[in-house]
């Protein structure tokens, strides 16, 4: 069953001990901490990963193109990106489909075969020779009920890590902080694991068009498979 923030908070209060909350507005120490923290926690654990469940994809809109030198082509980023994940042809184009990913490409287990298409980003705009680009990309903001449940237990574990000092104050005890950031890096990982596991990616590094065109598909060193 999917928790809401308030519950999620609790979860993290009950382990420092300590005392739970109505709401993460409340003017207690527990509830203020956790409003302190909690966003900052869940940003970082979606930048560590491609989660599925915070994946979007969207058409991106043209803009002034201010490197014409470089590239044929610029683009505004979403409001909300994380992260790039994919870059993705305009499948009404007559060209052949094709993905890239910075700094890995990620290949749909069923579909293998990409074309490579190289981009760069800068300020708040991304730079490719991609007509009709469409961008797929993790999400910032995404509501606690669409996260899994691996997910929300890692948020807990390392929300709890970061509230035990400042709810506790004297009280806290350095081994135990340890023994949380530790719980929370475990959390993290076996999230990973479950969301690669449910979807499964291939993957090899990133190569450039300007190498691709040198010699191109042949194997590049350290690509892994």
């Amino acid at each position: 069953m999917a928790r809401n923030l308030v519950q999620l908070c609790n979860e993290a209060i009950s382990d420092l001990p300590a005392h739970p909350i109505s709401g993460i507005e409340d003017s207690r120490t527990e509830a203020r901490e956790c409003n302190r923290h909690l966003n900052g926690v869940v940003s970082e654990l979606i930048g560590m990963h491609d989660w599925s469940f915070a994946k979007r994809r969207i058409s991106l809109a043209a803009v002034d193109n201010d490197r014409t030198g470089e590239w044929a082509y610029a683009y505004a980023l979403p409001d909300e990106i994380v992260s790039p994940i994919v870059l993705v042809r305009d499948y009404s184009a007559a060209s052949a489909p094709g993905i890239v990913a910075t700094p890995m490409l990620y290949w749909p287990t069923i579909n293998p075969g990409y074309e490579q298409i190289d981009y760069t980003l800068a300020d708040t705009k991304l730079y490719t020779n991609l007509d009709l680009a469409i961008l797929e990309y993790s999400l910032d903001a995404v509501e606690p009920n669409k996260w899994h449940p691996l997910f929300q237990q890692a948020v807990i574990r390392l929300l709890a890590a970061r509230i035990y000092r400042p709810i506790l104050g004297e009280k806290a005890d350095t081994r135990e902080w340890i023994v949380k950031q530790q719980s929370a890096e475990r959390a993290l990982n076996e999230a990973i694991a479950d969301d690669l596991n449910r979807f499964p990616r291939r993957r090899k590094e990133f190569v450039p068009e300007a190498v691709m065109v040198r010699g191109a598909d042949m194997p590049w060193p350290g690509t892994r498979w």
